[in-house]
């Protein structure tokens, strides 16, 4: 498979797409951008403001628009937010324009690296761990489909060293 202008990480909150991505670009040359963090930027504030203020609909206006700037950069590595591919034209545009890879993690280990920084990460602020362990279990239950899209599956499980390396053996 040849790659497409960028190269998307896909995956739960906890997976590790910003730290394989920063990590990834690094060894191949290219910049590294996190669709959540450059929301926060342009927006001035952090995500859970953003979707207590605006709602969840406005949120993803605003990843359609990183998504429409992204079309004018150079090839990069983009760690998308655990929900950017659930809204039908940021698939499309990840679809069309990215080689996407899902970072698969089981939900034990999702768990254990969820559950010392909930505070955070908006959507599970202030969980308890049998309220997380329901969360990652509804919520995988229904993106895994989506994120079982990508052109390539990945087992994150392990180190970032060993996600990394197992990408760079797909690429």
């Amino acid at each position: 498979m040849s790659l497409k202008k960028h190269l998307c990480l896909l995956g739960f909150m906890g997976a590790g797409k910003s730290t394989v991505g920063k990590e990834l670009s690094q060894r191949l040359g290219r910049s590294w951008v996190d669709s959540d963090s450059w929301i926060e930027e342009k927006q001035g504030r952090p995500i859970s403001e953003i979707v207590s203020e605006k709602g969840w609909p406005a949120f993803r206006a605003m990843e359609r628009e990183f998504a429409f700037e992204m079309n004018e950069r150079a090839p990069m590595v983009i760690s998308c937010g655990g929900g950017f591919p659930l809204d039908d034209e940021n698939w499309q545009w990840i679809s069309s324009n990215c080689t996407s890879i899902y970072l698969r993690v089981d939900k034990d280990v999702l768990l254990n690296r969820l559950f010392d920084e909930t505070a955070g990460r908006p959507l599970v602020k202030d969980m308890s761990r049998t309220e997380l362990i329901a969360f990652i279990d509804e919520k995988l239950t229904e993106r895994e489909p989506v994120y079982a899209k990508a052109d390539w599956v990945i087992d994150a499980n392990g180190t970032v060293q060993e996600t990394i390396q197992r990408i760079q053996e797909l690429i």
